[in-house]
């Protein structure tokens, strides 16, 4: 009786070891899952590919039938709007239609609904407020750039002592003001986030980031 009854108490005991050990591994499952999220996150922001492709074009094309006045030509693919799910936003070069005019940046976003795709926005970045704010904030027209002294170019490279300054990823030199020295007005793409980025460059030849606005289109 007394060798019975033991062997029922240890039974019991390995059972109840055996639903602690079964608990604790439930419990540990959930934590990588936890823990890649935010990896995760970032590895998809970093994969992100501004290429306008073929279907981009496509698309930019449809939307942009009629329009007159400014033609626009695609340079870069922005991304889809945090407001506006069906929308698309495109860094484009425009042109006004006219003998003097000078090239400019301007971001146009698009709906894609259906088999129709709309304009919805067309705006400029003010090149003066994106270099002392904390965010960027639009022109109404292209006029409105020349505030400050800010000239919008749209056909230099990156100056050689500007890239890789501090380990940002710099697209586009999108305006210039002639200072002490120069001031670029630079598209940038950092852990998911469009930026200008400011970078003063003496007239020694040294650079330094002044400002950083998020764009937020």
């Amino acid at each position: 009786m007394k060798k019975t009854l033991s062997l029922i108490i240890t039974a019991a005991l390995s059972m109840t070891v055996l639903c602690a050990c079964t608990d604790t591994a439930a419990e540990t499952t959930v934590i990588p899952d936890r823990e890649s999220a935010p990896a995760a996150e970032t590895e998809a922001a970093s994969s992100f590919d501004p290429t306008i492709t073929d279907d981009l074009q496509n698309l930019f094309d449809t939307g942009m039938e009629g329009f007159v006045g400014v033609n626009y030509e695609p340079e870069l693919f922005l991304g889809v709007p945090a407001d506006d799910p069906l929308g698309n936003s495109f860094l484009c070069v425009a042109n006004v239609v006219s003998p003097d005019a000078t090239p400019y940046w301007a971001i146009v976003t698009m709906e894609d609904v259906g088999s129709e795709v709309t304009i919805t926005e067309i705006k400029v970045i003010d090149y003066a407020a994106a270099s002392t704010d904390a965010t960027v904030t639009f022109a109404e027209d292209n006029g409105e750039q020349l505030l400050g002294a800010w000239e919008p170019v749209t056909d230099i490279a990156i100056p050689e002592e500007v890239q890789n300054i501090d380990g940002h990823t710099f697209y586009e030199v999108l305006a210039t003001q002639v200072v002490s020295g120069m001031n670029y007005s630079c598209l940038c793409y950092e852990d998911g986030q469009w930026e200008i980025v400011t970078v003063y460059v003496d007239t020694q030849g040294a650079a330094s980031v002044t400002n950083i606005a998020a764009l937020n289109f």
